[in-house]
């Protein structure tokens, strides 16, 4: 399973890095929103993990921008958040957006895991 994870903290992103590819997935990078687009265009991953405030582009402006693309992509979008905590911002996430799974920082691999394969995934 291809996953973009777009972070730009460069070691959260290394750990969300490792953590994925011990769970068998392959991983594609991205440090700002706008670079996070153009690899959802060319690489077409299946799962985006994308940080809520993201230099250029918001994960949620990406969520938005990938829903409105070709109806025949559908990839998992995952929102991880330090700062929009609330349960208003999850729940706007979910119905404004069209994202699948919010995860608020730190996160734990079980609950990453959880958000990308669903509730039956396997550590």
């Amino acid at each position: 399973m291809r996953v973009l994870i777009a972070e730009d903290e460069k070691k959260t992103r290394a750990m969300l890095v490792d953590m994925l590819q011990s769970l068998g997935c392959e991983t594609v990078e991205a440090a700002t929103g706008f670079e996070a687009i153009k690899l959802v265009q060319e690489r077409r991953p299946e799962v985006l993990v994308l940080d809520g405030l993201l230099p250029e582009m918001h994960g949620f402006e990406i969520a938005r921008f990938v829903r409105s693309m070709a109806p025949e992509y559908r990839p998992r979008i995952v929102i991880i958040s330090a700062v929009y905590k609330s349960q208003r911002y999850q729940s706007d996430a979910k119905l404004q957006f069209g994202v699948d799974h919010y995860l608020v920082k730190p996160v734990k691999k079980e609950d990453v895991a959880a958000a990308v394969f669903g509730p039956d995934a396997k550590e």
